[in-house]
């Protein structure tokens, strides 16, 4: 047995080093290429081309209204503008909607709402039955948390000059990024995927994606990648490797901002962030085949291979917090040889790498960056924390084809919310699991192994954190509808 827990222990850090490699490379090509300048801009259209916005809404009555407004209030010709407003709602929504499309149509815009009668296909059912009826050359995408600025089309339509671009993606920005530490540490883990990731990886011709929102896209393009399809939970993504592998070209804007709302509460994330892994490692067994046998070049198939299975990573991360425990009793008890602590020592290199590439996002970003840096911690926490509910994700995503798309709960900034019915064990594993390592924090110190003491205290708050504040979730959300429903009684 201890010889099993040695073998998975050194294999979970062997992973999680050879995804670190990664971020060193990022790293490298940030300092070798941040010297070439800023961007041009492209000269502004002379003729604006014919353009449909798609709005795929679900149950978003505390935000639809900020939608709508923003993209009713774009700066393009009304004649040359469609919007389609793809509603799948089963509440209040689809009459807040109805009425205002109705005021819309009478100021004499474009503006359709749709409904399919049924949810079928999620998301992508919504965006390819709007493609389908779309009167526009170009297909512009927002989900209902984001707040569109006006000159967003024409800021992105010069980008299709280039020859073979498909595809243009706006960087994320966020509303409400100081409503708590969560948030905080959500929003330097984005500023990384686009300001590093995406916009280095751009540069370099590699594979990116639509990241599902605040994209313009080029409708042939969409029909030449085979359209939307729902086989997946990551859509963008799917088509996204669909659309390049034809050998078309998605553009990062990475100059050019648009707002979002993230998640607030512990529950919302974590629905969030199973979404994305699921759906990404589905992408990963439908298309990673396809990818390794193109005539991508060597270093484009290693990023497309990191890209499509990075969230592997929540696996390795929930192995080492259940084994780093037995591995210090088994050298403070002299068990292990001391080769074997040598040779994991080889490997602690990769904990510092995206840390780094973390501050040199905020860096990038922000004139006010050294404020942002002790969020660092809470992302690399929160990460060990979704290792539960990710690795569940992830063997869901690639052993089981069926799938139900959970939309992320919004607030547009109310204090209400809609009421999730939250019915799941994953807290309460998280929280055990995180006392579990903060005895082991405690047992390291005693023991004075103090080069594990971040570590297992990173872990213990990241499961802690997530699993407490899910359950307090959980409580005022019954609260509130016990509250809800004394009102209706009454």
């Amino acid at each position: 047995m201890v010889n099993i827990i040695l073998f998975l222990y050194a294999a979970f850090i062997v992973v999680l080093f050879f995804y670190s490699i990664h971020a060193f490379i990022l790293i490298y090509r940030h300092f070798k290429f941040s010297k070439n300048g800023k961007r041009k801009k492209k000269k502004k259209l002379k003729i604006l081309p014919n353009v449909t916005i798609q709005l795929p809404i679900y149950n978003e009555k505390y935000v639809i209204r900020r939608l709508l407004n923003c993209v009713t209030s774009m700066d393009y010709p009304r004649d040359k503008l469609e919007i389609q407003v793809l509603d799948d709602s089963d509440d209040e929504t689809t009459s807040i909607v109805a009425d205002l499309v109705k005021q819309y149509q009478k100021d004499n815009y474009d503006i359709k709402h749709i409904r399919r009668g049924s949810r079928a296909g999620f998301k992508a059912g919504a965006l390819q039955y709007g493609l389908e009826r779309a009167k526009g050359d170009y297909i512009a995408i927002f989900d209902a948390d984001f707040v569109p600025p006006p000159d967003f089309l024409k800021e992105l339509l010069p980008e299709f000059r280039d020859r073979n671009v498909g595809g243009v993606q706006a960087r994320w920005g966020h509303l409400n990024d100081s409503y708590s530490f969560l948030t905080r540490s959500q929003a330097i883990g984005l500023d990384n995927h686009f300001l590093m990731e995406q916009r280095l990886r751009s540069q370099a011709n590699w594979f990116i994606n639509f990241n599902g929102t605040c994209g313009l896209w080029l409708k042939h393009a969409i029909i030449d990648g085979g359209g939307w399809h729902d086989d997946t939970l990551a859509e963008d993504l799917d088509l996204s490797y669909r659309v390049q592998l034809k050998g078309w070209i998605i553009k990062f804007r990475g100059d050019f901002v648009v707002p979002g709302e993230l998640p607030q509460s512990a529950y919302s994330y974590r629905i969030q962030q199973n979404r994305w892994a699921k759906g990404t490692i589905q992408v990963a067994r439908k298309l990673l085949p396809q990818v390794l046998k193109s005539t991508l070049k060597p270093m484009a198939k290693y990023e497309a291979f990191v890209h499509l299975t990075c969230h592997v990573n929540f696996f390795a991360m929930l192995g080492l917090a259940v084994f780093s425990i037995p591995i210090v009793y088994f050298k403070v008890e002299g068990m292990v040889p001391d080769s074997y602590f040598i040779f994991l020592s080889l490997f602690t290199v990769s904990a510092f790498g995206y840390p780094f590439v973390y501050y040199l996002s905020q860096r990038q970003a922000y004139q006010d960056y050294y404020r942002k840096i002790p969020y660092i911690v809470g992302v690399v926490a929160y990460s060990m924390g979704l290792s539960i509910s990710n690795t569940k994700a992830i063997i869901e995503g690639w052993f089981n084809k069926k799938h139900v798309f959970t939309r992320t709960p919004k607030s547009g900034g109310s204090k209400k919310n809609y009421r999730v019915e939250a019915k799941s064990i994953i807290p309460f594993l998280e929280i055990l699991l995180g006392l579990y390592v903060f005895a082991g924090l405690v047992y390291v110190i005693v023991n004075l192994q103090i080069i594990l003491v971040p570590f297992l205290l990173l872990y213990s708050f990241g499961f802690l954190s997530l699993g407490f504040s899910s359950i307090k979730d959980d409580i005022l959300n019954l609260r509130a509808q016990e509250v809800l429903c004394s009102r209706e009684n009454s």
